[in-house]
């Protein structure tokens, strides 16, 4: 008699623990579900902040190009007896030539609202100074910026005479 009482009390104990069991599995689901959306959450601003690190990138080889380009349009100044002849550059002239050399390499269609900002120049008449600006847009995330991120690359260049 005591051996079935207590058989009757296990096993009420085990379908009372399978009774729990089955009320928690949706539980589960819903950490699972928890758990992917933070992953693609993650996955998706990884891939956003890659995305602005490459153009980026992009755009600073663009303005190390320019600036290149730009520190070759020096004028000669005065050049005396056992001097060495002095380079000058200008801001007006170095912004003429990156927007010639933008326009020849046809980068405008590389990236999105492209501009040559007013910072561009030769602050001391001896070195170019290119500043670009464009926008980049975001994969997945650009739902939420549909503007995209504005980006800014500086170069600065200095031209050399050598014989």
């Amino acid at each position: 008699m005591t051996v079935r009482i207590v058989a009757r009390r296990t096993a009420a104990l085990h379908r009372g623990g399978q009774h729990c069991a089955a009320g928690e599995s949706g539980q589960l689901a819903i950490l699972v579900i928890g758990y992917l959306l933070l992953s693609l959450l993650a996955v998706s601003v990884v891939t956003a902040a890659s995305a602005v690190y490459l153009e980026h990138k992009r755009l600073l080889s663009v303005a190390d190009s320019a600036s290149a380009f730009a520190a070759d349009s020096f004028s000669l100044g005065a050049v005396g007896p056992g001097s060495a002849p002095q380079l000058t550059l200008s801001d007006q002239r170095v912004r003429a030539v990156v927007r010639q050399y933008l326009q020849q390499a046809r980068t405008a269609e590389d990236f999105d609202r492209l501009a040559v900002s007013e910072r561009t120049g030769s602050p001391d008449s001896r070195s170019a100074t290119v500043v670009l600006t464009a926008v980049v847009r975001l994969p997945v995330v650009g739902l939420l910026l549909p503007d995209g991120v504005e980006i800014t690359a500086t170069s600065t260049a200095r031209p050399q005479l050598r014989r």
